[in-house]
């Protein structure tokens, strides 16, 4: 199994079975003090700057392109003994919610936007646990599911993991012809 395609069958995963069962605050660059609710995106990889979003599914009012919330699915390391096969995946969760605004100009920390990570990271260990294989079988999520936060928080953002091994076929031992000598 090419570890591309793993990636992309939990981001599929994700997409279809986890983001659709959750709304969340999304920032308004323009005005601090009002959000929206949407579904997370669902990358790989990496977080994409906001001018690279124009490819991102509809899921934003009037081509209105923002990254987060989002789920990030990533890969920490991968390991083939030749009779088992799999990568380590760390999905980064990101959601936001900066607090209060009793009055225009100031903010009150609420402090209350882990309980939305939370949540997030909840429902996609519940799915993942409800169906051993992904997206047909191309890869299989393997238990054990681990998840935290991070200790530094940006502002207004709540920023956590989860990690868990997926199964990959093991690629077998070749000789092959060194065309360098």
């Amino acid at each position: 199994m090419v570890d591309n395609v793993i990636l992309e069958a939990i981001q599929s995963f994700c997409q279809e079975h986890v983001a659709p069962k959750i709304k969340l605050m999304a920032p308004n660059d323009d005005d601090a003090t009002e959000y929206r609710l949407m579904h997370p995106n669902v990358f790989i990889g990496w977080l994409p700057p906001p001018n690279q979003l124009e490819d991102v599914p509809a899921q934003l009012p009037d081509g209105v392109k923002k990254a987060i919330p989002a789920i990030v699915v990533g890969m920490d390391e991968g390991e083939d003994d030749g009779t088992d096969a799999g990568i380590n995946i760390r999905l980064t969760f990101i959601v936001y919610n900066p607090g209060l605004y009793p009055e225009p100009g100031v903010i009150i920390p609420n402090y209350k936007g882990y309980q939305d990570l939370l949540n997030l990271i909840t429902i996609c260990r519940r799915e993942l646990s409800s169906q051993y294989l992904i997206d047909g079988g191309k890869t299989a999520a393997q238990k054990p599911f681990r998840w935290g936060m991070y200790l530094q928080q940006p502002v207004g953002y709540w920023v956590g993991w989860m990690t868990f091994r997926a199964g990959g076929a093991p690629l077998p031992y070749m000789n092959y012809e060194n065309l360098l000598d």
